[in-house]
């Protein structure tokens, strides 16, 4: 698919501000799942853009120094998106899960098994885990992940608002609802506590038209997926043959050709999409608006 992304996040402050410096982590990844085709940022006040390159993806960021009451900053991008169908990556072999007791694999992905403020590995998450190894004994980690996937799908309810940025994970198990973000968090939490390494992603999702049947983990009728008013957030887990898959207990789908990811980290802390520090005024007002299009000749 050929999706076309428009980010728009504006800053109003109370007072005039100064010295302001802004990371932006907005630039889409391009590798065997998607192609990053043209990727333009702009800011007003007009700033000199600068960035730097990490394994989990560009860090655009520059300086305004003069005194000003709002900032914009307007990213948009074209991406090829590639996996169709993302079960064909998924490998079926039962007992595979012996592969994460290994110690070179634990000490190589040390950072997406431990602990972290925002991913507590307490045994509150314990129960989730129990309950989808009770529906298969087969220990393959693809069925884990997915049924898992499909468990905290149906455990939560998606409403917007009900959590912020700052809510801990402990808070989003009492509420029983929250947004992307906490999904992600709380799948985090039990696939490292069961040894598997899993990152946090950012990116976006295109809903304009729903995937088809197969493309569902469960399909159900009638049902909207939900992200696209905002960077979504979803779960990468290595599995036994080397690849990295996404899985997104949000709306319940193996991640495929709707997605778009942008950067990953062991947290939402890794991939705030933008940050800064600045000198002046204390209060200010945030508005991000995402619009996500499909430039295919067949999307509808």
């Amino acid at each position: 698919m050929r999706l076309r992304v428009k980010h728009t996040t504006q800053y109003t402050y109370s007072q005039p501000i100064k010295d302001a410096h802004t990371e932006v982590r907005l630039f889409p990844h391009s590798d065997s799942v998607q192609t990053c085709l043209d990727y333009r940022l702009a800011t007003q006040p007009t700033a000199n853009l600068f960035h730097y390159d990490l394994p989990s993806g560009r860090v655009h960021h520059f300086n305004i120094r003069p005194p000003h009451t709002s900032q914009v900053i307007l990213s948009e991008a074209v991406v090829l998106t590639h996996l169709q169908n993302p079960f064909v990556r998924l490998p079926l072999v039962d007992n595979d899960l012996s592969f994460y007791t290994q110690p070179e694999v634990q000490q190589r992905y040390i950072e997406y098994l431990a602990e972290t403020k925002r991913v507590p590995l307490s045994a509150q998450v314990a129960p989730f885990a129990e309950a989808v190894h009770s529906q298969s004994e087969s220990g393959n980690t693809a069925c884990f992940l997915t049924q898992l996937t499909r468990h905290l799908h149906a455990s939560f309810d998606y409403v917007p608002g009900a959590t912020h940025v700052h809510t801990h994970l402990e808070e989003f198990l009492e509420l029983r609802r929250g947004v992307c973000q906490d999904f992600a968090h709380l799948f985090l939490a039990i696939c490292r506590r069961e040894g598997i390494p899993a990152r946090y992603v950012s990116g976006y999702i295109y809903t304009g038209n729903k995937p088809s049947t197969e493309e569902y983990i469960y399909h159900e009728e009638g049902r909207n997926l939900v992200g696209d008013d905002a960077t979504h957030a979803w779960a990468e887990c290595l599995l036994p043959n080397g690849v990295w898959a996404g899985f997104d207990p949000t709306n319940n789908l193996v991640v495929n050709d709707h997605y778009i990811k942008v950067h990953d980290g062991r947290d939402y802390s890794d991939v705030t999409p933008v940050r800064g520090v600045y000198s002046g005024g204390e209060a200010s007002v945030l508005d991000v608006r995402v619009q996500v299009t499909c430039e295919d000749r067949q999307a509808s």
